[in-house]
């Protein structure tokens, strides 16, 4: 039997997710086209690459978490860090978010996280001057630039 190259209606993300379920699970960060392989096998469809992205989106999401979760847990994460290694530094800083030249309220976005480990930050003095710093800029969702310093 050949296969049929169109979604089929039944064929929804819940479905694709669930068949999908035990991949994700070994491995987080399977190919889309792997994804698309499985389904095609157990369901005799080919879905689309987004449908089979937001697929894999959707259930990493229901997992581990979805990104907006992971951004209003990392004060709390780096808060326990400092408390389980005294001495570490560790900066947050978060923006208001505006809507038509006004403040929203209780809506902050991140723009930047430092922290440093307090052996490194002792160790620092015994290193040749040297620092790295690299950046990669961000497209879709989260737009910017992601720098990173290493010394």
């Amino acid at each position: 039997m050949g296969t049929i190259s169109h979604d089929h209606a039944k064929l929804n993300l819940d479905t694709i997710a669930e068949a999908i379920r035990t991949l994700v699970e070994a491995n987080p960060s399977i190919k889309v086209k792997s994804i698309i392989a499985e389904i095609q096998s157990r369901f005799n469809y080919i879905v689309s690459y987004r449908k089979a992205w937001l697929a894999k989106q959707k259930y990493v999401a229901k997992v581990f978490g979805d990104w907006e979760v992971s951004y209003q847990t990392l004060p709390v994460w780096l808060k326990a860090m400092t408390v389980n290694m005294p001495r570490s530094h560790v900066q947050i800083k978060m923006l208001p978010v505006y809507r038509e030249s006004e403040e929203a309220q209780g809506v902050r976005v991140l723009h930047y996280v430092f922290w440093s480990f307090y052996p490194c930050i002792v160790a620092f003095r015994h290193c040749k001057p040297l620092v790295q710093v690299d950046g990669t800029h961000l497209y879709d969702k989260y737009k910017g630039t992601l720098l990173i310093a290493v010394t």
